[in-house]
């Protein structure tokens, strides 16, 4: 074996490796063959056609929200302690995290509508039932983020630097 087919070979590995790795800790990557669907409370559904095909195959992942924009890697979930306690400590990971609660009670809610675009207004995220903790791996920059939740839009403006940015959604409800 030539030195260029085995780094080729070393480097599909360290792909499937860090691929696995990011799907132990519960990060979704969107491909464009992957359908959009809705979470659960406690698990969401992800859809994918079965090779050869046209019927869905129905996986289920613990806080995991599969989405249509390709390349998107996001954890979104938080319903109950056990899950914000597990998304918190992996925060400082993800460089945009947003939170979704309403202001009158200041309890978190989910089932929003979220869309996150780059400064050259391409779609960097797209869920349907986003909340009520969403992080997501962007790199610096500034972004625009539209919260829409029981038919009422929040929309913010943030940079993500280096640290990244924490974004709250709060809504009067």
């Amino acid at each position: 074996m030539n030195t260029l087919t085995l780094h080729g070979a070393q480097r599909a590995h360290l792909r499937t490796a860090a691929l696995l790795a990011l799907l132990t800790l519960g990060v979704a990557i969107a491909m464009p063959s992957m359908a959009q669907t809705t979470a659960a409370p406690a698990a969401a559904t992800a859809a994918k056609a079965k090779p050869g095909t046209d019927q869905p195959m129905v996986v289920q992942e613990d806080v995991v929200v599969f989405d249509v924009v390709p390349g998107a890697v996001y954890l979104n979930g938080g319903i109950g302690q056990n899950e914000q306690k597990q998304m918190r400590k992996d925060a400082h990971n993800w460089p945009l995290r947003m939170t979704f609660s309403d202001k009158s009670n200041d309890e978190f809610v989910a089932g929003v509508g979220v869309k996150v675009f780059n400064q050259a207004g391409k779609a960097v995220l797209r869920l349907k039932d986003g909340g009520p903790m969403t992080f997501v791996q962007v790199p610096p920059g500034e972004y625009r983020i539209t919260a829409l939740y029981k038919g009422e839009a929040l929309s913010r403006m943030v940079h993500v630097g280096p640290k990244g940015t924490d974004v709250n959604f709060h809504w009067m409800i």
